[in-house]
């Protein structure tokens, strides 16, 4: 699967002051991994195309943000189910060579989400914030995180970084001193992509060893770097 490809900008939320947390977050991850062939942006913004309801003011399918939420939402638990809306993202047909071609989607949105392959201990965690899809889509909920002690843009920005990297498949998986929890692998080291699970505390540790300490650790630094650096050797 090819790395140096588009990446696609959407949400749900309309304006929103700490939007500019995901740009600077982006702007930090190219940085971070020294990549000198920067990936085309494009921002969708509040994606909702002109045909996104029909003539029965159904959501039309892939035609809004809100068809990919509530395609995804549990209606049970009034939550949305991350591994449902990734899967809309993987196999929507904006992905087909005559339309946008393959590409990384970024989606951003206010509503409460949960994994439903994730657990902690032996119990399960009734949210989650963000996750990924390696280099296909990555999906983050401001729920938990949007207007904690009036921290939003950090927070935020953290996540970015780290379901960024997540997407770009940092931590590598052939690492053996990573930790396992479900179907996913995190770094061990005092690095953002180490594992997080309760907001707003895990959250504002990550974040204050970001700005301390900087975002990731020496190991998952060289391995961006590495994933750049294989972007940007693709042709076309």
């Amino acid at each position: 699967m090819r790395r140096h490809k588009s990446l696609n900008l959407m949400n749900n939320k309309g304006f929103w002051p700490e939007k500019v947390a995901i740009v600077d977050a982006i702007k930090d991850i190219l940085t971070l991994g020294k990549c000198r062939r920067p990936l085309p942006i494009k921002d969708y913004g509040f994606y909702r195309d002109v045909s996104w309801r029909n003539e029965d003011n159904d959501l039309v399918p892939y035609q809004s943000a809100d068809w990919y939420v509530y395609e995804a939402l549990d209606e049970e638990r009034m939550q949305v189910d991350s591994r449902r809306i990734l899967a809309s993202l993987r196999t929507e047909p904006w992905r087909r060579e005559d339309l946008l071609g393959d590409h990384y989607d970024l989606f951003i949105m206010a509503e409460d989400m949960f994994d439903p392959d994730r657990t902690r201990g032996l119990s399960r965690v009734d949210y989650s914030v963000g996750r990924s899809a390696p280099l296909t889509a990555a999906v983050i909920s401001t729920y938990r995180i949007e207007h904690i002690w009036g921290l939003p843009y950090s927070y935020l920005k953290t996540e970015v970084m780290r379901q960024l990297c997540f997407m770009f498949g940092v931590p590598g998986q052939a690492r053996e001193d990573l930790l396992a929890e479900g179907d996913r692998l995190y770094c061990p080291n005092v690095c953002i992509l180490r594992p997080a699970h309760v907001a707003p505390d895990d959250w504002e540790r990550l974040t204050e060893d970001r700005l301390a300490k900087g975002a990731l650790c020496e190991q998952c630094t060289g391995e961006l770097r590495e994933f750049f650096e294989q972007a940007a050797g693709e042709e076309g």
